[in-house]
């Protein structure tokens, strides 16, 4: 019995020592900073937006610098000649520079630009859907813990409850005027709920753990949750969530974006129907220098220097059709992507659909709960009243005391649900980021 004591202190210390105090929107403003997802998917849109310019696309020339030098010795041997033997050294540097140039390529520099835009149009979608997903994780982890530690608070009231009347039994016992079967009663009674709390309490531990990972904090960092569960009662229009759904939500607006890709993917392979026309254009200099063994002493020095200035126009005439068949596999993927655009609508629109009964069932099972928790409460201090005085024995009070108990769980779990219901209305609707 004393290691139970120190368990139930154990736990209320931890409820409430040695915490920061962290409200909902200190929890999402955390999440937005640290959370894993959306450090990486920031990341994704630095990398686009730096590659987004129009010297990736294409569009300016290429200039190279180009140096070296070349040294040769040669030893001529020759009984035959009149020089019967020749020495000659030679060393030169060379330096080129060299312009390229595309000046037209089918309008190719054009889609590519665009697609660069795409890309960052895209990942920055990637990045709000993240900022989405982590917002409505934040929700539903943060109320999670609320929905434990209510749920924690309820059983250790019913422990107390519990260890009060097996003490009060267990005295009377001792004293002889107690029966033996209402102290194994209340005994079995207090026993189970304390293996209730310790295992209500890892499930308290859990759900932090689980809340501290999508904020990006360290994992078994402990707060003091300061937003209380109260269901929002909103009244929502079906019509009205669905045009909000259709014009906001972010993973047809990414679908479009893939679509508008794919688009350009199409017009940079069509360019191929078009002629190149090339520009290379530079300077050599070379410079050398020449010794000989013929004039000892003497070096020959020499320089050259030109420059030149070309156009290249190329035609692709004939490929075997690969072109045309790449074009046509692109135009047929674009079609697919208008089949998997109508196939997200139609996800989006069930799940909108189903969300939004969901959500007004369990606004009205909430309601019922509501009123049935606080019968059973009245219940519960009614029948404890009665069994001091005797009048109802001590299996009535327990069975009274467990549907006082399993209604308050019931209540604290349609309040959870009613506010994740929202919370999904939310996110389908693209109103989720401007709500919180």
């Amino acid at each position: 019995m004393k290691q139970l004591f120190a368990i139930l202190a154990l736990i209320t210390s931890n409820l409430f020592f040695g915490q920061d105090s962290l409200s909902l929107s200190e929890a999402i403003k955390i999440g937005l900073e640290k959370n894993y997802d959306i450090q990486l998917s920031q990341k994704n849109v630095a990398i686009n937006q730096l590659l987004n310019n129009w010297g990736e696309a294409g569009a300016l020339p290429k200039i190279n610098l180009n140096s070296g030098q070349n040294n040769s010795v040669m030893d001529q041997i020759n009984p035959a000649s009149f020089f019967d033997t020749l020495n000659l050294e030679s060393n030169a540097i060379n330096g080129n520079i060299a312009l390229n140039w595309t000046i037209f390529n089918g309008f190719s520099v054009k889609a590519n630009k665009l697609k660069l835009d795409q890309l960052v149009a895209q990942s920055e979608g990637t990045a709000t859907l993240a900022i989405e997903n982590t917002i409505h994780g934040i929700i539903l982890a943060y109320y999670q813990v609320k929905l434990q530690i209510e749920q924690l608070t309820l059983l250790s009231n019913v422990l107390t409850l519990s260890r009060e009347k097996y003490r009060q039994q267990l005295s009377k016992s001792e004293l002889g005027s107690g029966v033996r079967v209402d102290l194994l009663q209340f005994e079995s009674a207090y026993l189970t709920d304390s293996s209730n709390l310790i295992l209500q309490e890892l499930s308290f531990k859990n759900s932090f753990r689980n809340l501290n990972l999508i904020m990006g904090e360290e994992i078994d960092k402990s707060w003091i949750l300061s937003t209380e569960i109260n269901p929002k009662f909103n009244l929502y229009n079906y019509e009205d969530l669905k045009k909000e759904m259709l014009s906001n939500n972010t993973n047809i607006k990414n679908q479009f974006i893939n679509i508008s890709l794919l688009k350009q993917d199409i017009q940079m392979a069509k360019a191929a129907y078009y002629p190149v026309l090339n520009l290379n254009a530079g300077s050599n200099l070379e410079k050398s220098l020449l010794r000989s063994s013929m004039f000892p002493g003497q070096l020959s020095k020499g320089e050259n220097t030109n420059y030149y200035a070309n156009f290249t126009l190329s035609f692709k005439l004939y490929d075997g059709g690969k072109v045309r068949r790449g074009i046509k596999a692109l135009e047929i993927q674009n079609e697919i992507n208008d089949i998997q655009s109508n196939q997200i609508v139609a996800q989006l629109s069930q799940e909108l659909s189903n969300t939004y009964d969901l959500y007004n069932t369990r606004l009205k099972i909430f309601e019922i709960n509501k009123k049935a928790f606080l019968v059973a409460q009245e219940n519960f201090n009614i029948a404890k009243l009665r069994e001091n005085n005797g009048i109802i024995n001590s299996f009535t009070l327990r069975d009274i005391e467990m549907a006082y108990l399993s209604a308050g769980l019931v209540l604290f779990q349609s309040s959870y649900n009613l506010l994740e219901s929202n919370a999904t209305l939310l996110k389908l609707t693209g109103r989720i980021i401007q709500e919180n």
